[in-house]
C-alpha cells in the first residue's frame, strides 16, 4: 500500500505541471514549452540552495521567481517577437 500511495503523490506533483502545459497549449492557444524547463530549473535551485544552507522557505521562493522569470521571457518572445 506504500508503493501505491509513493506512487501516486509523485503522479499527482507531475500532474500539476501537465495541467499548465494543457491549459497553455490548448485552451488559450499559446505555446508555452517553458513548464518543462522550469520544473528542472526550480528543482535544481533548491537543490543547489539547499545544499549551500539556505532555508528551505527561501529556496523554494528563489524557484518560484525563477520560475516566473522563465515564462515571462518566453512570454514575451512569444508576444513581441513573434516566436511561436
Amino acid at each position: 500500500m506504500s508503493g501505491i500511495i509513493s506512487v501516486m503523490t509523485q503522479s499527482l506533483i507531475l500532474s500539476i505541471m501537465a495541467l499548465g502545459v494543457y491549459i497553455t497549449y490548448k485552451i488559450l492557444d499559446f505555446p508555452d514549452m517553458s513548464a518543462d524547463g522550469s520544473y528542472t530549473m526550480g528543482a535544481s535551485i533548491v537543490a543547489f540552495s539547499l545544499t549551500n544552507g539556505i532555508s528551505p522557505v527561501v529556496a523554494t521562493l528563489m524557484a518560484i521567481l525563477c520560475g516566473c522569470t522563465a515564462g515571462l521571457v518566453t512570454g514575451i518572445l512569444h508576444i513581441k517577437f513573434k516566436i511561436s
